[in-house]
């Protein structure tokens, strides 16, 4: 029997008010109403009470020829002024992606080599979305250097003349080749590019750390999921450069994480998230740069690991069947660069905002383990953990194993084969790369400083 309208409005009235509540909630949550700032201010990720610094190893670019990097970073705040939104900004990393420098607007490629050392020219690239982009949605940064230190030297102070100078080796340096912009900087001239980056790119798309306390979390990446995900990226710009749509920037349904996320999904990490959602309902799936950053270092540590996990997952096993690869391995680890300390224009002392159950915590939680447990952050640790981990899986593949399998049929058979493959290839290579960087950490020793 169909419903009568009247029933169809006594439960579509709760719905709504619910939906009208949480969105008000959200705004009196991020403006400042009292009793929810004082649970906001418990929903942060302090910096300072995490870890001084966690800065990637030489030892770690030479046994690991491509990965991929989520990195959350912090709100934005000037010693006087403004500041950005509470959430932060996402970027992805991806070494093994280089900037395609003959192309007409941001686009990726393969570097040319494998680079082993964190200053290769042909080491990867920093991929940003900005909310004023309008016939692209993302640039492309070259190189960990101008990605996260900019142009100031270690112990050096961040100056207004220092950040001027990165300004304009950016755009000497073509990473706005090919870009438009949405209003008030849309027109074509170097100038008003300048005060667009000056204003919202420099500390934000690149040189982060001159604004941001930054929090990323790596995983090892095959070449042919690094090229999915180079794929995705590509055809993203494209679409916008070469067809009829313009970019429009949407902190609830097309924001920086939902480019970061989706480029991992193509590489079968996880699910896509949704772009262009209507907007209550994208306020209960909210796409968070700390949250991000959070599921990607516990997939890489935490995630499906066993044969049961990988069954029940069907993004991971697939993974498995085409690439033979998961995304929970050995190599996965967490690091934090602090904003420069030193910074006569940014307040580097803010913290990182992740949304979270207002009564367990979980992201704040799980952030503050990952940084606190050596497993996830010096290779060397990770390295032994893993192999520990994948001889207790070779184990238990021989504990369950039923002599009579292929008499009786078995449909997960062909997983089981694949998986065990995998656990020892694993295993193998953890090996292998953990005594090549023990002989690296003596030689760096024996060298001195």
């Amino acid at each position: 029997m169909r419903e009568s309208s009247a029933t169809r409005s006594q439960w579509r009235w709760p719905i709504r008010i619910g939906a009208t509540l949480a969105a008000l909630g959200l705004i009196w949550f991020l403006t400042g109403w009292t009793p929810l700032a004082t649970l906001a201010a418990r929903l942060t990720i302090s910096a300072e009470s995490v870890i001084p610094e966690l800065a990637p190893d030489e030892e770690y670019e030479a046994v690991i020829p491509y990965y991929a990097e989520i990195c959350a970073t912090s709100q934005w705040r000037k010693q006087v002024g403004g500041g950005g939104n509470p959430f932060g900004h996402a970027i992805i990393y991806l070494k093994g992606a280089c900037v395609d420098e003959e192309a007409p607007f941001p686009q990726l490629r393969r570097c040319a080599s494998v680079a082993e050392t964190s200053t290769d020219p042909e080491h990867g690239a920093g991929v940003s979305v900005g909310r004023f982009f309008r016939n692209v949605n993302w640039i492309a940064v070259p190189g960990r250097a101008l990605t996260f230190e900019g142009l100031v030297a270690p112990d050096e102070r961040l100056t207004q003349e220092r950040l001027d100078e990165t300004v304009q080796h950016a755009i000497d340096a073509g990473l706005f080749r090919g870009v438009e912009l949405h209003a008030p900087y849309s027109a074509a001239t170097r100038e008003d590019l300048a005060a667009y980056i000056g204003s919202h790119s420099v500390g934000t798309d690149f040189a982060l750390r001159y604004a941001r306390n930054v929090f990323c979390a790596r995983v090892p990446i095959p070449e042919p999921a690094l090229e999915e995900a180079i794929a995705f990226l590509n055809d993203k710009n494209r679409e916008y450069a070469e067809g009829e749509a313009d970019y429009n920037w949407s902190l609830f349904n097309h924001n920086c994480v939902h480019t970061v996320r989706n480029a991992l999904a193509a590489a079968n990490f996880w699910g896509p998230i949704s772009v262009g959602e209507v907007k209550l309902r994208a306020l209960f799936n909210l796409a968070v740069p700390a949250n991000e950053f959070v599921n990607l270092a516990l997939l890489g540590a935490d995630g499906p690991l066993s044969a049961p996990q990988v069954a029940r997952d069907r993004h991971v096993r697939d993974a498995l069947h085409e690439w033979g690869w998961t995304p929970t391995r050995h190599g996965a680890v967490v690091k934090f660069l602090p904003a420069i300390r030193d910074n006569a224009l940014f307040v580097p002392d803010f913290q990182l905002f992740a949304v979270q159950s207002l009564l367990w915590m979980p992201a704040t939680q799980a952030t503050m383990a990952l940084m606190e447990e050596p497993r996830h952050v010096d290779l060397e640790t990770n390295l032994r953990w893993f192999i520990d981990r994948y001889a207790a899986e070779e184990a238990r593949h021989e504990a369950v194993r039923d002599p009579l399998a292929s008499v009786r049929g078995d449909a997960e058979r062909r997983l089981s084969r694949l998986h065990l493959d995998h656990i020892r290839a694993q295993r193998a290579d953890a090996e292998a790369m953990l005594a090549e960087v023990v002989s690296l950490k003596a030689a760096h020793a024996q060298a001195g400083p």
